[in-house]
């Protein structure tokens, strides 16, 4: 960094460029400046002419200049501004004392404060009055502090002279140079509401600095707020309040002022300078200087210490002065070295953050309160125009440091004041500090850097995982050393740094812990073959393989520091997105805790009893790896590195953490849980392929049909171990059958389907059908062989049940031209059906000639003529029904809506013939005549015997005789009643052609309503009348379109040729007058057409009726 002169003692010097001088070129009173404070960004001036100078640092249009009220020989004293800029006390050199405030500018006189010289005030800073100062402290030029409170109001002015309160609070040895009261902020969260609180106050003379301590009550500063304005203000004192808190506090030093806290230098210049310095945002100032003449007393304040309820207590119970500090780190800082020949002494000082600044009559220097070294000079002969400096204050609120002179204002302004603080701190080893200061990130890398070291070599492992693994060391380095520590890798951390870097952690024998005397009596134990464990010249632990026999056990260290620095590592690459070294890290991590779980486990298991210590951290580390595995992390990493973390859990035998890794863990069902702390959604994600594997091998078929049917998302498994499960677990695995649903494909699991019982085949088999319409042949044809070939009476009924479902009903035609010329085997169809299916592929899910051929040989006959009837096969299906002598099923397919007249007479010839030349009686066969109307007696009698005689036939040829008597005498009353009919009709035409209309002679059309005599015209019977042209256009609307243009011809041609007037009027009255157009057929059928024949005459119509 730039340096002009290296010497501190040269004209100028400035180290990191931190401070620089600025003049304040428009700042130029007309008379000489004495005093100046600069609060809120105003300054305040008193200059040699007495006039009181108030101008804005960053409006300069604010400007104001009153004069002091004073003789001509009188000077200021000192000039005093509260920390808002608004109140004032000056303070004359001949002993009168004047207030006022920035607003009101007008200087009264403190009565009480006369011949006194003011040296310091401590402000109340946390009031907000604008007419009142509230209490404070002033510090005079003979010792004596005083609390008062000072007011503008002109009613409190005229009755106290503009002092509500003065009273004496404790006399010290010479003047007070510096006055500061510590305390919390009403109102503050560390202060219960309505509970006393402790109070510091520092006072300086000039070889002293004081600290007095006591109670404040917090009602104290809420009747404080009596006084914020000038109307509370006058009620508070008509109501006999008198304000002040400050007087407990030196209650108890007032006889013995020595009984307080004291810091004293027996050299002084004669004056000295207190300041203490408050961050923006905190309650109470957290540091102080006291200018002295053996340096800078500077320190930390403690203010916490002001909230301890043991000091509390005994501040209440006690009459004794508290002899405690607020001072904290302490120390004494030297002044700069002066130039040869030099004697000006410092005027005062100014404290920031992290600079403690020294003002001299002809320079200004800057300390770096950390490490006490001055960091810039510079000359104020140029700055201050050849004058020395006066003074320099600090602004409470903007923090900038004004210097001054008899005419000159300047600024000091700090840029970047903590750029070296960090490496100070470091240094200091003081590394939480030092990072709140680092700007840059290698500025941090190096601070973690030098922390980590410091922990490792002071054995804080853990500590220092943690910080290497925000560092840029690199990895390898620092996971070996780790390595060299854990236990779980054979060796142990040395101070030479050897001994092998583990590359796997895998553990195949126990380890304990032994001392190094145990280590020596083992190397004089064993043989020649070199087993034992040889003398580690450190006193550290080493670790001895174990007899695998053994049942004394220890349990070793955790491999914890290694860990820690992992799992820190895996955060700092995953905020910068390496996603490949992460899984590396994860790996590694999931390979240390499983070498962890299975160490522990081995203890648990061989132990005689298990330990409660050991049981204990095997939970811990399990747990550890689970929380692991279900991370966020490492659940997107796992399409990646699943696989490798599958391979480690076989090879450790962890049969446990297997089973929850993969319920946890896989590509198929995603499990939502919100987390509400944070609201972070984690998806766990479950691999039911490998869970599934797992059981199978072990050949734990239930857990593993289990997980089929509650998950059915893992379907793709189950073409694979159907086979296995099928014997074993049928309904379970039917189950998962039916859940997986359109997931499988039916006929893949074909050949575990054979091998499950008929009962759960079935199930399943009509599931795919009825819920999943599978349309494949060989599930189809499968069902149909289960349903035929149950031993129960329910065969049958079941497959009928089916083919009613699932057959079509057009298959006769669909088969038609296959069955065309088949004979009448049943065996024969079948062949045909099977043979033409595949040719014609209907829309069939079976093969029907399958379906005929399995129902002829499981003895399904209602089945099979099911089928028969269905190809309209009758004659075959009577067959077969009276193969089986099943007569009552023949008769019902005789009844068939299907069949017709001829069709039906021939099939039940066919029963009638098996009923009579069979074994059946008399009375079965006399009953076919009763039950059918379409046999006749004469069709029979060939069939029976030549032995039968008519007697036995005569009631049945009586019956027959009957009907056929009965049948005529119908049909004579038929023949009858249509003569009747004829004749009726032939009666009325002959009347038709005398029948006659009576027309009025006004008769008028009925559509035109003009005089019906004028043109041709038609006559309805109905009383309608109509000219021929008003009956053509009338009707027209409702002819068809041909019936129309024939009209339309025939009326053009009858007005040009007289002889075709005759056929217009025959074929006009066959289209035209055969019914009225108002009251007959016409008019009926046009109820249901439109008034309008398009949408515009509608639309046209309405606006008529709308705006009419």
């Amino acid at each position: 960094m730039a340096v002009r002169v290296p010497a501190e003692s040269g004209e100028f010097f400035s180290k990191d460029n931190i401070f620089s001088l600025k003049p304040v070129p428009w700042f130029r009173p007309s008379a000489h400046i004495t005093h100046v404070v600069v609060c809120s960004n105003i300054i305040f001036a008193a200059t040699t002419s007495n006039r009181l100078i108030i101008a804005g640092v960053l409006d300069r249009s604010y400007f104001a200049e009153v004069g002091i009220p004073s003789t001509s020989d009188d000077r200021v004293h000192n000039l005093f501004v509260d920390y808002r800029g608004f109140h004032i006390i000056i303070s004359m050199q001949s002993g009168v004392n004047f207030y006022t405030t920035r607003k009101s500018k007008k200087f009264k006189q403190i009565q009480k404060a006369k011949d006194i010289l003011i040296d310091s005030v401590a402000w109340n800073q946390y009031h907000e009055s604008d007419t009142t100062t509230q209490e404070i402290l002033i510090g005079t030029n003979d010792g004596i502090i005083f609390e008062t409170m000072l007011s503008t109001y002109d009613e409190i002015l005229s009755s106290s002279s503009g002092t509500v309160i003065w009273k004496e609070m404790i006399r010290l040895d010479s003047s007070i140079t510096g006055l500061a009261v510590i305390r919390y902020p009403p109102g503050s969260s560390f202060v219960p509401v309505g509970e006393p609180q402790l109070c510091a106050i520092f006072a300086s003379t000039s070889g002293r600095l004081y600290q007095f301590f006591g109670r404040i009550q917090s009602s104290d500063l809420v009747s404080a707020t009596k006084y914020i304005n000038p109307q509370s203000a006058v009620t508070a004192l008509r109501e006999g309040y008198i304000p002040g808190f400050f007087a407990p506090i030196f209650a108890s030093y007032a006889e013995n002022p020595s009984g307080a806290k004291c810091i004293e230098f027996p050299v002084s210049f004669g004056y000295s300078d207190l300041k203490v310095y408050q961050k923006k945002n905190d309650e109470v100032p957290s540091q102080f200087a006291w200018m002295t003449s053996s340096g800078i007393y500077f320190g930390k304040l403690d203010a916490k210490r002001l909230l301890d309820p043991e000091l509390l207590s005994n501040a209440a119970n006690s009459t004794s002065p508290l002899r405690i500090s607020l001072a904290n780190e302490a120390k004494l800082i030297k002044y700069p070295p002066m130039d040869p020949g030099s004697v000006s002494l410092p005027i005062c000082i100014s404290l920031s953050e992290f600079h403690v600044i020294v003002s001299y009559g002809d320079r200004v220097k800057a300390i770096n309160v950390l490490d006490d070294q001055t960091i810039f000079v510079q000359s104020t002969r140029d700055v201050l125009g050849a004058s020395h400096a006066m003074g320099a204050c600090r602004d409470p609120a903007g923090g900038a440091i004004w210097l001054y002179s008899g005419s000159v204002l300047c600024k000091l302004c700090a840029e970047q004041e903590d750029l070296r603080v960090w490496r100070i701190l470091l240094d200091k080893q003081k590394f939480s500090e030092a990072r709140k200061h680092c700007k840059l990130p290698e500025q941090l890398n190096e601070v973690n850097a030098q922390e980590a070291e410091l922990c490792f070599s002071r054995g804080d492992y853990a500590r220092s995982a943690e910080l290497f693994a925000e560092t840029s060391t690199p990895f390898e380095e620092v996971a070996l050393r780790f390595s060299q520590i854990s236990p779980l890798t054979g060796n142990f951390h040395t101070e030479g740094g050897g001994g092998n870097f583990a590359t796997g952690i895998a553990l195949t024998e126990d380890y304990e812990v032994v001392e190094e005397s145990d280590c020596v009596q083992a190397c004089n134990d064993e043989d020649e073959e070199g087993e034992g464990v040889k003398k580690s010249p450190s006193k550290k632990p080493s670790l001895t393989p174990l007899n695998p026999l053994s049942v004394n056990f220890h349990l070793p260290t955790s491999c914890a520091p290694l860990k820690i620095f992992l799992r820190a590592k895996k955060r700092s690459l995953e905020a910068e997105g390496k996603d490949k070294q992460v899984a590396i890290i994860v790996l590694w991590l999931i390979e240390l805790l499983l070498g962890e779980i299975s160490l522990c486990s081995d203890k648990h298991e061989k132990a005689d009893q298990p330990a409660a210590a050991i049981q204990e951290q095997l939970n811990n580390v399990r747990n550890e790896f689970r929380a692991l595995v279900t991370s966020c992390k490492v659940l997107s990493m796992l399409p990646q590195c699943k696989d490798v973390i599958y391979n480690l859990l076989i090879n450790h035998g962890n049969s446990d953490d297997f089973i929850f890794f993969a319920k946890t863990n896989g590509d198929h069902v995603f499990e939502l849980v919100v987390h509400y702390s944070d609201m972070n959604r984690k998806f766990f994600v479950i691999d039911y392929d490998r869970l599934i594997d797992y059981y199978m091998s072990r050949g734990e078929y239930t857990e593993a049909l289990f997980v089929f049917t509650t998950h059915p998302s893992c379907a793709s498994k189950l073409y694979q171990y159907s086979v296995q499960l099928a014997p074993t677990e049928p309904k379970m695995l039917v189950d998962a059958w039916i859940r997986a649903g359109q997931r499988l494909s039916c006929s893949r699991l074909l050949p575990s389907i054979l091998l499950l019982p008929p009962h759960e085949a079935v199930r399943y088999l009509e599931f795919s059908i009825d819920q999943l319409q599978c349309k494949e042949q060989a599930i189809h044809h499968q069902l149909i062989f289960l349903y035929a070939d149950f031993t129960d009476s329910t065969a049958d009924t079941r497959l009928l049940t089916y083919l009613k479902k699932y057959t079509s009903s057009d298959l006769s035609e669909v088969f038609a031209e296959a069955l065309g010329d088949v004979g009448d085997s049943t065996h024969a169809v079948s062949k045909t059906l099977s043979s033409a299916y595949s040719t014609v592929g209907p829309n069939l899910s079976y093969d029907p000639g399958f379906a005929i051929r399995i129902a002829m040989e499981k003895g399904c006959l209602r089945s099979t003529v099911f089928l028969l009837q269905s190809l309209k096969l009758f004659s075959q299906a009577i067959d077969e029904t009276l193969s089986k002598n099943d007569i009552d099923l023949a008769k019902e397919i005789v009844n068939s809506n299907m069949l017709d007249i001829d069709t039906q007479r021939a099939l039940w010839l066919r029963i009638a013939r098996h009923v009579i030349t069979g074994n059946s009686s008399l009375e079965e066969a006399t009953a076919l005549l009763n039950e059918s109307s379409l046999l006749r007696l004469e069709d029979v009698f060939p069939l029976f015997p030549d032995f039968v005689t008519i007697d036995e036939f005569r009631e049945v040829i009586c019956d027959s005789l009957d009907a056929y008597s009965a049948q005529i005498e119908q049909l004579k009353a038929e023949m009858r009643a249509t003569v009747e009919s004829t004749n009726e009709i032939r009666t009325k035409l002959s009347e038709m052609k005398t029948h006659y209309e009576i027309i009025p002679e006004n008769a008028r059309c009925s559509l035109c309503l003009q005089a019906l005599a004028l043109r041709t015209f038609y006559v309805f019977p109905c009383g309608h009348f109509f000219h021929t042209d008003c009956l053509l256009n009338q009707i027209r609307s409702s002819l068809l379109p041909q019936d129309a243009s024939r009209l339309a011809e025939l009326y053009s041609k009858s007005e040009t040729d007289p002889s075709a007037i005759q056929k217009f009027r025959s074929e006009f009255d066959e289209l035209v007058a055969s019914d009225c157009a108002l009251c007959g057929k016409i008019a009926i059928e046009s109820c249901n057409r439109l008034f309008y024949s398009n949408a515009e005459d509608y639309e046209k119509e309405q606006r008529i009726w709308l705006f009419s």
